[in-house]
């Protein structure tokens, strides 16, 4: 039996003990009635943000186009040197010239430059998931703080319907003569009170969703979201984290592709000792002594073939700086990998720490809530029914559970947030996978 029949019913009772038994019984048949539906129409999934977030933001367009840059860049090292054409001509006598000139790369210098220039955009696209992966985390965490806030003003709006048709019953009986005024005045501070709190409450899930509008393309605007603050099972061991945090984790990978990206940039200076040489072929017009005829020192002109070979010695530029800055660069790779493992670790044991202190405050107070929030209400009920308490010990009491409902929900968020912060270091998700980047 809810409030409406209750109303209908109430007219046939006029002494304030059954006025009393009658207060109860609709306040607790409320919260099942009295919550506002949402119009999840227009409400956001987590896959939706995320899908739409890593295809279209941005933040996700800059990132890709570092790769390409990246790629740009190393193809400018690894391109054959260009072709010369030359062109001369000498005044005492005819002598001309017409050559062409190329440099052949025959010290295989550039086959370690392409090795080298694939892995610094592999480099560059692990960053780049690194830093998607972050930024990924941070659009969950926004989400759920968005759906965490929406949750609180489903609640408090549930509290402002359950007190609002109260003071509707208290009006009524106040005006047939068998209710306090002051019950009702009591009842309607309480309700302006629970407005105030339900507006200020509406202010988290705009702010969380304007900064949710900053994750994603222009003109996109997230009104409501969707979802669930379900609590997620326990996670692996430590170890088990660490070993998927070192295979899954796109920044531990990048220095590992840096390590082989100087290695093979060490392999290319040190080509550098072999030369490289230089093949010049033309075509050579000058005039020569003919030697025949009336006049023995007449000139003709003749055309032949023109061939030069040159070399450049290794001598002040040999690669051996290059090889020792390369050397340098793998020490500092290895030094950061192994600085990295250590964080890792670190990162992984607190936030797994931090997922068990909450999950342990989570389930104490759930049997908190189980063991002495039912007998609370009954203890009011019965209290309420038999004249025992007024209209305070009432306010008083839903007051209780309704700041007993926001803590369960806090706690719930600080377990979610602390879960994706855990995912957040070990680099993958540990639940339901739905979109990875």
């Amino acid at each position: 039996m809810c409030l409406h029949e209750i109303l209908l019913k109430e007219r046939s009772f006029f002494m304030p003990f059954y006025f009393r038994r009658l207060v109860w019984p609709a306040i607790l048949c409320l919260g099942s009635s009295a919550g506002r539906a949402q119009d999840t129409s227009q409400a956001w999934s987590e896959s939706q943000i995320i899908e739409r977030f890593l295809a279209m933001s941005p933040q996700a367009r800059e990132l890709r186009a570092r790769v390409a840059l990246t790629e740009a860049e190393m193809r400018v090292r690894t391109v054959y040197p260009n072709p010369l054409a030359s062109y001369s001509r000498e005044g005492a006598g005819y002598n001309e010239f017409f050559e062409g000139a190329q440099m052949l790369p025959v010290s295989g210098r550039l086959r370690y430059l392409r090795q080298a220039g694939a892995e610094a955009v592999s480099v560059t696209g692990a960053n780049r998931d690194a830093a998607l992966w972050s930024l990924r985390s941070d659009v969950r965490v926004v989400f759920f703080r968005m759906l965490g806030s929406q949750q609180r003003v489903q609640l408090l709006s549930s509290s402002v319907d359950e007190v609002r048709q109260l003071v509707d019953l208290l009006r009524r009986r106040e005006e047939e003569g068998e209710g306090s005024r002051y019950d009702r005045l009591r009842a309607e501070r309480e309700l302006a009170e629970l407005r105030t709190d339900v507006t200020a409450a509406r202010s988290p899930v705009a702010a969380a969703g304007a900064r949710l509008s900053g994750y994603l393309p222009e003109g996109t605007e997230v009104l409501a979201v969707r979802g669930e603050l379900s609590v997620l099972p326990d996670p692996p061991d430590l170890e088990a984290l660490v070993r998927r945090a070192t295979a899954a984790r796109a920044d531990y990978l990048a220095e590992q592709k840096n390590l082989t990206r100087y290695q093979l940039e060490e392999q290319a200076a040190r080509r550098l000792r072999i030369p490289e040489p230089q093949v010049t072929a033309g075509v050579k017009r000058a005039d020569v002594i003919y030697g025949a005829g009336p006049n023995p020192f007449s000139n003709v002109t003749r055309t032949g073939l023109a061939f030069g070979f040159s070399v450049p010695l290794p001598v002040f530029n040999n690669g051996r700086y290059e090889v020792a800055r390369y050397q340098a660069e793998q020490e500092q790779a290895n030094a950061r990998l192994a600085v990295l493992t250590r964080q890792i670790r670190t990162e992984i044991e607190g936030a797994r720490a931090l997922v068990a202190i909450r999950k342990d405050a989570l389930a104490a107070y759930q049997r908190e809530m189980e063991s002495t929030g039912g007998e609370l209400t009954r203890i009011t009920q019965v209290a309420y029914q038999e004249g025992e308490i007024g209209i305070l010990e009432l306010l008083d009491s839903l007051r209780v559970n309704r700041a007993s409902s926001l803590r369960l929900l806090d706690l719930r968020a600080a377990v979610k947030e602390a879960f994706i912060e855990l995912e957040r270091v070990v680099g993958e998700e540990l639940s339901t996978m739905e979109v990875r980047p």
